[in-house]
């Protein structure tokens, strides 16, 4: 299967949700490169979208991307973020009506909040242009909130990234075995 991994954000111009320090962009690239070795290792073709930091805010030439490629599934990284610190959980969202969409966002967010013992935050439609642009199945998995203490602590150990990692592999071969 190829598959596109699209660390959000893009580093020092938009570097996603921050807490104590710590950015979005830099702990979703490094799931998504422990992911991109995980499919890699099963035999799948991987494009990563980014692989550092990136001098654009732009998100099409991250659809664009999959779609030039003739890409299987996309599949979109990020941390959440909430104004209020007691936020937590993970949740996977599909373009509405994306019959395929959806059935990828269930595999991920099953496996996601079982191996990262994260709260269901459940699986969600929304109208990203990640989502509305890619010509594939798409989703985009908020692993964990970054702004919640416990979730930050997941988000940014590698034991918490590499089971995120195993967690979205996982998901992608329940979705691939139908």
């Amino acid at each position: 299967m190829k598959i596109v991994i699209d660390p959000g954000h893009s580093g020092p111009v938009e570097p996603g949700a921050c807490a104590v320090g710590i950015r979005e962009c830099d702990v979703v690239l490094a799931i998504a490169k422990l992911l991109a070795e995980q499919l890699a290792d099963a035999g799948h073709e991987i494009i990563l979208t980014r692989t550092g930091d990136i001098a654009t805010d732009d998100l099409g030439f991250r659809a664009e991307l999959a779609n030039v490629n003739g890409a299987d599934v996309f599949i979109s990284i990020h941390a959440n973020s909430a104004a209020s610190p007691a936020a937590h959980g993970t949740e996977v969202y599909h373009y509405p009506g994306s019959k395929w969409g959806r059935r990828l966002a269930v595999c991920l967010q099953a496996r996601l909040v079982a191996e990262l013992n994260t709260a269901d935050r459940g699986v969600k439609e929304a109208n990203l242009q990640v989502l509305r642009e890619t010509d594939c199945p798409a989703v985009l998995a908020e692993v964990a909130f970054i702004s919640n203490e416990a979730d930050r602590s997941l988000l940014t150990s590698y034991a918490g990234q590499l089971a995120a990692a195993v967690a979205m592999a996982g998901g992608l071969a329940d979705y691939a075995a139908g």
